[in-house]
């Protein structure tokens, strides 16, 4: 089948209305059933991918994944299908933005509006993770709010059930920006849960901050700053970040797993205390096991990065380039502190996972939405302290 144009049938029952976005892999199409009568997005695998077995199977992957996944933040998969030559997936149509297009519309969030999207984004990951599904690629292009002002994690276009992970090479060429990516998965290691969680403290530093906490000339640099760096405190960008929020966002963001939250709902837990004790000193991070300081990148280390990095080009920005080892080593290391002193905005314009544009409503949904998120807390947080005084 050729072109897909408005109007087209697939599968004898979805008929195309218009394109919504475009991925690397795949076009994202707003469509009818007409079985149902109802509207839904249909993810179609590119032509030029159609022909190779390897993509398919990845692709028919995802709907898997998502098959039974079933949560008020996660983009529901619907069916999974082939007509002819094309290869599909039928999910959930949420009318709205990704929330990177939100970030790059405000800046920076007000700190309750950020902390009521990251619960959210926390919730659906949550229920993921109990099914033994990490998403591996959690970013906030990834992360869709709709016009109610609900937050959806979409795109579980790389993630796998845990148990059958051994490493990520298989998937390396899938993964996303490499401004979110977790150590362990820029350096082409085993990745898990506590990937998911490191993405998003990075998402959650960047609607606080208003730009991602690592940036860089080229990928490799970017990967190397994920290994190696320190991101700027969120209190010297952004003097609205309490002390205890400041601390779940390094906890998540730590080099080493074993340091940061252990489960989606630990951290979920931390959040709603961080509402109602934004001063208090709950957050603990773990001491290092092997107490081991920053240490020099061995150039094996370098290597596998270097190597890791380079397959993953096309799901980066045009102008990332990559340069040799030494210079993309010395290219990291000479901009590392510059960069933190003045941050540029993330030039992540990812591919345009845009959906439909958004008026000023929906900025009060998501706002009026985190409040009454924070209003459930704090109540809670008031009948149980009653409840203990009383008793």
């Amino acid at each position: 089948m050729g072109m897909i144009k408005p109007g087209t049938f697939i599968g004898d029952r979805y008929e195309i209305l218009d394109k919504i976005g475009s991925g690397g892999m795949a076009d994202v199409y707003k469509a009818k059933c007409h079985r149902l009568n109802r509207f839904v997005a249909i993810k179609i695998l590119k032509p030029e991918f159609s022909a190779d077995e390897s993509f398919v199977s990845k692709f028919r992957g995802e709907a898997q994944s998502c098959a039974g996944l079933t949560h008020p933040n996660i983009v529901s998969v619907f069916d999974v299908g082939d007509d002819g030559d094309l290869h599909y997936i039928v999910m959930e149509l949420v009318e709205g933005i990704t929330l990177k297009r939100f970030i790059e519309r405000k800046g920076r969030l007000e700190v309750k509006e950020a902390v009521g999207i990251a619960i959210q984004i926390a919730m659906g990951l949550d229920v993921a993770h109990q099914n033994h599904v990490v998403h591996r690629d959690i970013k906030p292009q990834n992360i869709i709010i709709s016009k109610e002002g609900k937050v959806k994690v979409a795109d579980f276009g790389i993630a796998r059930a845990v148990s059958q992970t051994t490493t990520i090479d298989n998937y390396s060429q899938n993964i996303g920006s490499v401004h979110y990516l977790s150590p362990e998965q820029a350096r082409g290691g085993f990745s898990d849960e506590r990937s998911d969680i490191y993405s998003l403290g990075v998402t959650l530093y960047e609607m606080l901050a208003g730009h991602v906490p690592f940036t860089g000339d080229n990928a490799v640099s970017v990967a190397l700053l994920h290994v190696h760096g320190e991101a700027q405190p969120l209190s010297e960008i952004n003097p609205a970040v309490s002390p205890s929020l400041e601390k779940i966002v390094e906890k998540c963001m730590q080099k080493k797993p074993e340091r940061r939250y252990m489960t989606t709902a630990e951290l979920i837990q931390d959040l709603k205390t961080a509402i109602v004790n934004p001063n208090g000193d709950f957050v603990k991070i773990s001491a290092v096991m092997d107490g081991s300081k920053t240490r020099q990148i061995s150039p094996s280390e370098m290597k596998e990065i270097k190597a890791e990095v380079a397959v993953q080009s096309d799901s980066f920005d045009d102008d990332d380039e990559f340069e040799d080892e030494e210079a993309g080593r010395q290219k990291a290391a000479a901009t590392a502190a510059e960069k933190r002193r003045k941050r540029s905005e993330s030039d992540d314009d990812d591919d345009d996972d845009d959906m439909d544009s958004m008026g000023d409503s929906t900025e009060k949904f998501v706002i009026a939405l985190s409040v009454l998120l924070v209003i459930a807390v704090a109540v809670g947080a008031i009948y149980l302290i009653t409840k203990i005084v009383g008793g």
